[in-house]
């Protein structure tokens, strides 16, 4: 039975990662679309990191494999060990730890200097947004596609 509740669960973080990918992406296309912060190029980032900087769909590859199915799984499995019922924090939660690895690891490696000061002032708080945005609607959708189980309970006033 547990290991029916996990595999639900755990389906329902790849759900999650699914859709909070698709937010990610949508953002970052319009970012290059509108070209407001342009030293923000997570795709790009991932595939110097990979050794692949003139290929940037291996950085897309990257992208989507990470934010659907690992990302997704580390939430289903992760976050119940978050000491908080509310989903929303959880959120909050996971996007400040992932910020900080691709602050303090990830850009690094990928030439961009801890918090990207090698590309500039608005890379740091640009990548927090994304990260914000990707892991609440992770935990809202994967939260919603758990039903109950996963809500807080609520008082009923008398």
């Amino acid at each position: 039975m547990s290991s029916n509740i996990r595999l639900s669960n755990i389906r329902n973080g790849i759900a999650g990662g699914l859709l909070a990918t698709m937010a990610a992406a949508g953002m970052m296309l319009m970012n290059n679309a509108l070209h407001r912060i342009p030293e923000l190029h997570v795709a790009r980032t991932l595939a110097a990191v990979l050794s692949a900087a003139d290929r940037p769909i291996v950085g897309w590859i990257a992208f989507l494999v990470l934010g659907i199915f690992v990302f997704g799984t580390a939430f289903a499995l992760l976050a119940p060990k978050v000491p908080t019922r509310s989903y929303v924090v959880k959120g909050v939660v996971f996007g400040m730890v992932s910020w900080l690895l691709m602050m303090l690891v990830l850009l690094p490696l990928a030439g961009a200097g801890v918090f990207g000061v090698n590309r500039g002032s608005m890379l740091a708080p640009a990548a927090l947004v994304l990260n914000l945005v990707y892991w609440l609607v992770l935990s809202l959708v994967y939260r919603s596609a758990s039903g109950a189980a996963a809500a807080p309970a609520r008082r009923v006033k008398a």
